[in-house]
């Protein structure tokens, strides 16, 4: 059994090269492939198991939420537990053969969030004809974190320049001081800049300037009203209208919304999703837009395993918008690919007796 704490996981992560990203990138296509051929047929031997979640509440108010998952080849279970004192929310993935055998355990923080990016890559990637190099990232956690880094480490030649804006000051100075010396030393050829509402009287000034120039929207916070109005995309004087992807990882509820509707109708009246079911019923922006099922594609359906990926096709004068919720399928399958490689780079603690 291969045990990967957070310390260990991190330093994995940090050290993943473009063609390991790839590996994992390819895994969690197809995953995601499989998974939306299953809900289209009837007739399909059911591949990917993923019950709903369940949870428990203790008399001191701790909350833990299980979330099973199989794809009958690996089976896993993610379990949350949230502190009813306000402390740290802890996580972890359990990893087992169909028959039981535990084969790892990894801290799962980090890899929610890392997959989370991952899925937004596994269409951003493929988004060729579209102006790719400047990058706008709304949030300051991990989500945010691994939008950037893997959009660097998979089109390094591409992006140009990455901006991250946060409402409040603190945690992008912290990002200042770690991360983007980081990315600056990795990748010469990207400059970086942080924009926090905090402090600065000109914020939306400079929020529409940004917003205006770049070619990118990572929307990675749980925000419950839209971080931006539609009207900071349109092209001001003889400007010409630009085509953007534009994705949506960071509402999660019902009551939480990271664009307006008129800015997620951009994309020609298409969405790209994850899985349908689960945006219709959990992702405010849809739920206000009173978008419909025949509106959503699933971004599954755009892979065909054992095929090289192709590009997109993206009409003239359409944005690509993409929204995804999360599935447990999408932790299994890159928590047990990571375990892998750990095991090629012996990062981690090998076990024996489970």
């Amino acid at each position: 059994m291969r045990l990967l704490p957070e310390g260990d996981l991190s330093r994995l992560l940090r050290s993943l090269t473009q063609e390991q990203c790839q590996r994992l990138l390819n895994v969690l296509a197809e995953s995601l492939s499989s998974s939306s051929a299953q809900s289209t047929s009837n007739k399909s031997e059911k591949l990917i198991h993923q019950p709903l979640r369940s949870h428990i509440v203790t008399k001191g108010n701790d909350t833990s939420l299980f979330m099973p998952s199989s794809n009958n080849t690996t089976t896993g279970i993610k379990i949350v537990t949230i502190p009813g004192d306000g402390g740290n929310i802890a996580a972890v993935i359990n990893i087992f053969t169909p028959n039981g055998k535990l084969t790892g355990l990894l801290s799962a923080a980090e890899v929610t969030a890392f997959r989370t990016a991952l899925a937004t890559m596994t269409l951003f990637t493929r988004c060729t004809s579209l102006r790719r190099e400047n990058i706008v990232v709304f949030g300051s956690g991990k989500q945010a974190e691994w939008h950037a880094r893997l959009a660097a480490i998979l089109l390094p030649q591409e992006v140009k320049k990455i901006t991250f804006v946060n409402r409040g000051r603190q945690r992008l100075e912290q990002i200042e001081k770690t991360l983007l010396p980081e990315l600056r030393e990795r990748y010469p050829g990207i400059t970086t800049a942080i924009l926090p509402q905090e402090g600065i009287p000109d914020y939306s000034e400079k929020l529409q300037a940004a917003l205006a120039a770049c070619d990118v929207i990572f929307c990675c916070t749980p925000s419950t009203a839209p971080l931006f109005p539609y009207s900071y995309l349109e092209p001001k004087g003889g400007e010409v209208s630009k085509q953007r992807f534009i994705s949506l990882i960071g509402s999660y509820k019902p009551h939480m919304q990271e664009i307006d509707t008129q800015t997620l109708f951009t994309g020609g009246g298409k969405i790209y999703v994850d899985s349908k079911e689960a945006c219709l019923e959990e992702s405010g922006e849809l739920i206000n837009a009173k978008v419909t099922e025949d509106q959503l594609i699933e971004v599954g359906t755009l892979f065909n395993p054992g095929e090289e990926t192709s590009a997109l096709s993206i009409p003239a004068g359409f944005n690509v918008v993409f929204k995804c919720v999360g599935m447990g399928i999408m932790d299994l399958v890159i928590a047990n690919k990571l375990l892998d490689i750990s095991r090629e780079l012996n990062i981690g603690t090998e076990i024996n007796g489970f």
